[in-house]
């Protein structure tokens, strides 16, 4: 084993000095020769038939090059596709088909219907002005229940309907659980529709080459599967196309699927023989990109008369929009959802039914945390609402129901192994660091002088990773390994090479620390290649908090590959056994006499350039590369405590005071997981507080700009303290757990119910997102009590 200890250092990150010297290198960045761009012509109706399309004058205008419609791509295969009927006929759902271009009718306001080719962007867009589409006006159906009556306008219409899946699911006997509970709460939630939001938008870049090659660069989380996909819709050989993702501002989900304007790009470079770009702007990204999150639940829990959760049953409808994304199928929010709603706590009876939907709405998918924040958000609002019904304190109603550290593993009543946790433990070091019970005579004072204090405890299971083996039983074909490449040159520099890819993760960091521990070298000796299918070997790319376990495991899997042919190396060399060696920073040392080595710089110069010095056998070079694939799922934990301080003359919401205590297995660089969670509950608060995408009965989108759709700022971010607890799971290498999508997932809960907690002398019933000031107001006002109750 090594020496050296950088796993769980709090290294800083190696890659940040690039980006803060501004030598990040974005697709608007890459300027090619001869270059054309794209400015796409979109729907102005939510629904309506396409009568005829006329580009004569954008066509006339100096500087176009060509205008495309859906007639002129007829040779592309549709997206929306992730199930191959001839492997996986998927017996509930129902693939929607979505062409790159619209042709015949259209679904949503911002569906692309034409595409106009310029020599620069401005006069694309005024070319796009230009191009005249006829329309023949359908019905629009914008809400999802709305979308379920009979003689609701249809989206698809060889489905019949607009219900795209329908399923049920759960165990044990629900409903006498319910009937023989001492009380049942139940409510509806409304989950607030909104997108992912990075600060680069969507981008793209297809340039042909001399030998009917594409390269494609593009702004994503999985160049691989992007490379998959698009020579796939387009019918064309894998092999002759690269993808390569040069630096990306951002994905959060949004970017680990394929786009029609990716497939695009690649088809128009083919057609006029020159490179071609298109950069999203901020109104295409709210229209034309991803939503995520738009979702009814209907909830009951029964518990008896001491707390004990006896059973639940859940109706959802998922909003999907108008086509399912690709290859993630949209429905997934909702699946999620359902199987993650009993959460951390002992639930033996559950039943559930999901309907995913179409409507004239922008095709929904994931976003960070993919149907947990929902989930958790249900779950934990109703615990309170029970135990203020019951007369308990919401940390004990949590106390009697948590699975208790004795019962892991522990299967839950919807399938999944949970292989460890330390949810008590986590609930009560929260309880502790933020001074609970203080707070509560705070609380009591504060009311006292017209002030609404409250404060907010949410406790969940985050679902990680998602291997291969969680994929197939939903019938989905593709995989989700990981892989690494481990390669030494003469003087001892190292290349990692990696089919995860990092957009702010940190990745070269972290596993730079797994490989300095492995390797004994130093983390400035390791250079970091990903994003490039020509230069890496197959991966999944960077989603579901996958990296640190997938592609973790492929990068400790290749240096041990690595680190035992040094051993062998440095037997034969120092002619002892390899039983008998250890490594040192820089060298590989004999056990008990220290001043017997040889340093790794001379084993890799022996191994590539005097491979004379070999053992008899042993090839020349210094590389490895692993495939790894991970557990189905893994499972971080964490307990989020907001407080918050209500104005009741604005309904304006503060957080002076917001605490986590994270568990997610061995921690590789505790900054970095720190960060993560930052991060991450800053875009719960986004959720919890500002944002919100809001149509008209028309299924117009109304907001299409960031006056209108509010994000959150660096000042709306409450300082946020971290504490760790670490259980290491035995599924993973080094014990490792997921937990990028953690932050988001508690943020959202932790504040509705610290909202709802300041606001309990009101009786008000706090159960939709987002709580923007007006909405606030209206809870407290609309009661007619006095802030003092």
């Amino acid at each position: 084993m090594a020496v050296t200890k950088l796993v769980g250092a709090r290294v800083t990150r190696v890659e940040d000095p690039r980006f803060l010297c501004g030598q990040a290198r974005y697709v608007e960045g890459i300027q090619l020769p001869g270059m054309l761009h794209i400015a796409y012509v979109r729907s102005a109706h939510a629904h309506a038939r396409i009568l005829a399309v006329d580009a004569k004058q954008a066509e006339a205008l100096p500087g176009v090059h060509r205008v495309f419609t859906g007639a002129d791509i007829a040779s592309l295969g549709p997206m929306g596709q992730p199930f191959r009927a001839d492997v996986f006929p998927h017996p509930v759902f129902k693939q929607c088909v979505w062409p790159c271009l619209a042709t015949g009718k259209v679904r949503y306001v911002g569906e692309p219907i034409a595409a106009v080719l310029a020599d620069t962007r401005y006069i694309a867009e005024d070319a796009a002005e230009l191009v005249e589409v006829q329309y023949d006006p359908l019905p629009a159906v914008i809400d999802p229940e709305a979308a379920l009556l009979p003689g609701a306008a249809l989206l698809h219409e060889e489905f019949g309907d607009n219900v795209v899946m329908k399923v049920s699911g759960g165990g044990g006997d629900a409903d006498a659980a319910l009937r023989g509970a001492a009380l049942v709460v139940r409510d509806r939630f409304r989950t607030n529709r909104h997108c992912a939001m990075p600060m680069e938008g969507r981008a793209t870049l297809a340039a042909p080459g001399p030998d009917g090659d594409l390269t494609l660069w593009t702004s994503t989380q999985t160049p691989h599967l992007v490379r998959s996909r698009v020579a796939a819709i387009m019918g064309f050989p894998e092999q002759k196309l690269r993808v390569v993702g040069p630096d990306v501002g951002g994905g959060f989900g949004l970017k680990c699927h394929v786009f029609a304007e990716e497939v695009l790009a690649c088809f128009f470079a083919r057609e006029v023989g020159r490179p071609v770009k298109w950069i999203e702007d901020r109104r295409e990204h709210f229209l034309g990109s991803f939503h995520a999150k738009d979702l009814v639940v209907d909830c009951e829990m029964g518990f008896d008369a001491d707390g004990t959760l006896l059973g639940m049953r859940a109706d959802i409808i998922g909003d999907l929009g108008a086509y399912s994304a690709d290859p993630w199928p949209s429905p997934f929010e909702a699946l999620q959802l359902a199987a993650a709603l009993p959460g951390p706590y002992r639930v033996r009876h559950y039943a559930y039914d999901v309907r995913c939907v179409c409507t004239n709405k922008t095709t929904l998918s994931v976003y960070r945390g993919v149907g947990l924040p929902a989930a958790v958000l249900v779950q934990e609002q109703l615990m309170d609402v029970a135990a203020r019904k019951l007369g308990l304190d919401p940390a004990e109603i949590r106390r009697r129901n948590l699975i208790a550290p004795s019962e892991f593993p522990y299967d839950s009543i919807t399938g999944l192994h949970y292989d460890s946790s330390s949810s008590s433990d986590a609930l009560e070091k929260g309880l502790a660091a933020i001074d609970y019970d203080g707070f509560r005579a705070r609380q009591r004072a504060a009311r006292e002088q017209g002030r609404l204090l409250g404060i907010g405890i949410c406790t969940y299971i985050e679902m990680t990773t998602f291997g291969t083996h969680y994929w197939a039983p939903l019938g989905i074909e593709h995989s989700a390994y990981e892989s690494a490449t481990v390669r030494f040159d003469a003087q001892g520099g190292v290349t990692l090479s990696v089919g995860t890819f990092s957009h702010g993760q940190g990745h070269h960091t972290t596993y730079a620390q797994m490989l300095a521990d492995e390797l004994g070298i130093a983390i400035e000796d390791v250079r970091f290649e990903q994003g490039d299918t020509s230069a890496t070997a197959y991966g999944w790319g960077t989603w579901g908090s996958r990296s640190v376990v997938a592609g973790g495991g492929a990068v400790v899997g290749a240096a041990r590959k690595v680190r035992d042919k040094m051993m062998r190396i440095a037997s034969h060399v120092l002619e002892v056994a390899p039983e008998d060696l250890e490594i040192a920073p820089g060298k590989i040392v004999v056990k008990g006499a220290p001043q017997r080595s040889l340093a790794v710089r001379e084993i890799a110069r022996i191994a590539v350039y005097s491979s004379w010095r070999l053992p008899p056998g042993e090839d020349p070079g210094l590389e490895a590369t692993q495939y790894y694939d991970p557990p189905p799922v893994t499972f971080a934990n964490a307990t989020h405590i907001a407080e918050v301080e209500i104005d009741p003359g604005t309904g304006r919401v503060e957080i002076p005071r917001y605490l986590v205590v994270e568990d997610c297995g061995v921690m590789i660089n505790p900054r970095i997981v720190e960060a993560q969670v930052v991060g991450g509950i800053a875009q719960g608060l986004g959720n919890a507080l500002y944002e919100h995408h809001l149509y008209d009965e028309n299924g117009q989108l109304l907001t299409t700009s960031l006056m209108d759709y509010l994000v959150p700022t660096a000042a709306d971010v409450p300082d946020v303290r971290v504490e760790h607890i670490e259980t290491p799971t035995p599924l993973t290498v080094n014990g490792v757990k997921g937990m990028g999508e953690g932050g988001s997932i508690g943020a959202p809960a932790a504040v509705l119910n610290a909202v709802a907690d300041a606001l309990a002398p009101f009786g008000a019933s706090v159960r939709e997102l987002p709580l923007h000031p007006e909405r606030v107001w209206r809870l407290i006002h609309e009661s007619g009590s006095d802030t003092r109750a």
